[in-house]
């Protein structure tokens, strides 16, 4: 689970600067609940411009905090974050809104798409505000969805109650791998895919993209119709996601180059090999998902690597 700061729950609501004070200090106090839990709560880089009432931005309405007050505050909205606008998973070009006001680009929005595609990403929203309700559903109008929710806190309570409720976060890589292996029924994982990843620093941003790339995977294995041909949701996820952003083929170059590298044993025909140049993509750090593409009807998807990117010079 990531927890992402609502921008939008500021929004000129707060008359005084001590009402702001109030509201900034419950939300402090939310974090440290998630910090207990190994649990950051992602903000963007502008939440600073954002105003408080019509005269103040959260930037200086900051300058009259004490020093130690002011110091832990920008420090996480500036400088150490975490930032999910560092890495969005949504495009700007996405329509996304909540009762016909457009989310693309903001947290609300971003927690919608994300957690449309197996991410789990929810809100934390100041209070009082016009956001206290939980689900927020957010209709994303290009993929058909007719809403999406998105859990959505604004007190400690419910914070620590939904905490306790939760799965742990995933903190390893072998973690990761029994996830995966449990979550997807319908992708063919090789026995030593996941052993790439031994050695590397675990990034929990990281393995929550390789889940997402997995999700899309699996579903679209389950998006074909009686004769085996894909359905029309089939044919929009792949559009929407097989475009180079989050999955796409090797070029002719890296072909050539790297053929023996991203060539695998087949995981279920002994003495034969899959090329395997199609992959998803996960940036931060550059991390490869490798699989059997496109999958002739009838074939499973065979995951044969989940590590650094191959094809890096």
């Amino acid at each position: 689970m990531d927890l992402l700061l609502n921008d939008l729950s500021i929004h000129q609501q707060f008359p005084s600067l001590a009402e702001f004070r109030e509201a900034i200090q419950r939300i402090q106090g939310m974090r440290k609940v998630a910090d207990g839990k190994g649990i950051k709560i992602y903000c963007h880089r502008k939440t600073v411009n954002r105003p408080i009432n019509a005269s103040t931005t959260v930037y200086a309405a900051l300058q009259t905090f004490t020093q130690d007050e002011k110091r832990s505050l920008l420090t996480w909205l500036t400088k150490h974050g975490p930032f999910w606008g560092d890495a969005p998973e949504h495009s700007p070009d996405l329509w996304l809104e909540v009762d016909g006001e457009v989310v693309t680009e903001t947290a609300v929005g971003e927690a919608a798409y994300c957690s449309a595609f197996g991410i789990d990403r929810r809100l934390v929203s100041f209070a009082p505000s016009q956001w206290e309700r939980s689900p927020v559903t957010v209709t994303m109008s290009d993929n058909g969805e007719t809403g999406i929710p998105v859990k959505n806190y604004w007190s400690q309570s419910d914070l620590e109650t939904a905490l306790q409720a939760a799965e742990p976060p995933i903190s390893d890589w072998r973690r990761l791998e029994a996830v995966c292996r449990a979550k997807f029924q319908l992708l063919h994982f090789s026995a030593d895919c996941f052993r790439y990843l031994d050695g590397q620093p675990f990034v929990p941003g990281a393995a929550d993209r390789i889940i997402s790339r997995l999700e899309i995977l699996d579903r679209l294995m389950g998006l074909v119709d009686e004769s085996g041909r894909r359905t029309p949701e089939g044919n929009r996820l792949l559009q929407e996601h097989f475009n180079g952003a989050r999955f796409s083929d090797s070029s002719d170059t890296e072909k050539h180059e790297f053929e023996k590298e991203l060539t695998f044993h087949h995981p279920a025909t002994t003495g034969e090999s899959l090329f395997c140049p199609w992959h998803g993509k996960v940036n931060h750090p550059p991390f490869r998902i490798h699989f059997s593409w496109p999958a002739p009807d009838g074939e499973p998807i065979y995951v044969v690597y989940v590590g650094l990117k191959i094809t890096r010079r």
